[in-house]
């Protein structure tokens, strides 16, 4: 419950992100603007991404299982440490710790995962790039909340695929510099996703 209870509060105060607030893209250079954009079409494609996972941290803390992401909403079904489901959509985040039996909700409305949950994702507003770089096959974005920064940085890599832009890795870290990866891999797409 330890690890399940470290990763929740990681997710929940990832944040460390300094500077005064500065709106959706300001700063970015044109390509830069363009290669949010391509990022936010791929976020806000109609369609369902599995596959497996591995999470890294906070401290020695991981785990493995499957996930599954559609625009609004992500699912993980750890096999390990132990079975434990989060299920992240809407303004709630909850853990369920098959295990303990424990089960913690958490609000998504100043959680950086949050960021990457509207419906649909705008770079703009309320959703600060505060950077983005591109590299042939890859882009790797970093997202804060516009009027608090300090509040967490979620950082985003997608690898280019025949469909695009594909989610491939989720990093947040926070204010105490614990850090949480989330890699990606097996990642198929299954079909549409459901109307929310």
């Amino acid at each position: 419950m330890k690890a399940a209870t470290r990763l929740f509060s990681a997710l929940a105060f990832a944040g460390a992100l300094a500077g005064c607030a500065v709106n959706g893209m300001e700063g970015l250079s044109t390509p830069q603007q363009r290669e949010a954009h391509r990022v936010e079409a791929a976020l806000n494609r109609p369609v369902t991404l599995e596959g497996h996972f591995v999470q890294m941290g906070p401290g020695q803390n991981g785990g493995a299982g499957h996930f599954s992401y559609r625009p609004g909403a992500l699912a993980l079904d750890y096999v390990s440490p132990h079975p434990m489901t989060l299920r992240a959509s809407g303004t709630h985040l909850v853990l369920d710790d098959k295990q303990t039996g424990a089960v913690t909700r958490v609000s998504l409305a100043r959680n950086p995962l949050g960021l990457l949950l509207h419906i649909p994702v705008r770079f703009a507003g309320a959703i600060r790039v505060t950077d983005i770089r591109a590299t042939p096959g890859a882009a790797q974005i970093s997202l804060a909340e516009s009027d608090n920064p300090s509040q967490g940085l979620l950082t985003l890599q997608l690898i280019e695929t025949k469909s695009g832009l594909q989610l491939s890795s989720l990093d947040g870290v926070d204010a105490r510099g614990n850090r949480i990866v989330l890699s990606l891999s097996d990642v198929i797409e299954t079909g549409e996703s459901p109307k929310n």
